[in-house]
């Protein structure tokens, strides 16, 4: 009974390891490829300490408020988007707008960082927004090879004596 818990124990631990071997891998792939994607469009931005402000419709007459760049949006796009600012990072500004789905396929939060590029401070519909929690945009996906290779990258520099 003790070799099967024991031998189970072991099996759990290695898979585990492996696991978090290729999630490493994934996420340093997806955010190569959102650092590219976002530097092949013409507005970029890299922020910290992000805040997040959602745009919403006032009353008579309807006009689209919240954060500083939602004025610039018609009432009927007006919900589905929010205002994104924080620390500049690196780029070209401080703040974008993006659709919520956009923020939430991103895994954005409030505080968080993000890498994006679009056509403009109000046109990143069509860009890329990424964050430590995902990629929105990112429309190349890995293939088996970069995710072996990362893998192997790691064990080789996990195992490699140091030359002294």
């Amino acid at each position: 009974m003790k070799k099967i818990i024991i031998s189970c124990i072991i099996v759990i631990t290695i898979i585990a390891f492996f696991y978090s071997v290729i999630s490493a891998a994934n996420n340093k792939i997806s955010m190569r490829q959102a650092a590219r994607a976002a530097g092949a469009m013409p507005y970029q931005i890299g922020l910290t300490n992000s805040i997040i402000i959602p745009c919403f419709t006032t009353a008579i007459p309807p006009v689209c408020e919240g954060g500083t760049l939602c004025f610039t949006l018609d009432v009927g796009r007006c919900a589905l988007y929010s205002d994104v600012s924080g620390t500049p990072a690196g780029g070209m500004g401080s703040m974008a707008l993006f659709q919520k789905t956009a923020i939430a396929m991103a895994g954005l939060m409030p505080g968080g960082q993000l890498i994006a590029g679009g056509m403009g401070m109000t046109l990143m519909d069509s860009g890329v927004l990424a964050s430590a929690g995902g990629c929105y945009g990112c429309m190349a996906k890995a293939n088996m090879l970069d995710k072996i290779g990362g893998v192997y990258d790691y064990i080789i520099a996990s195992f490699r004596d140091d030359p002294k």
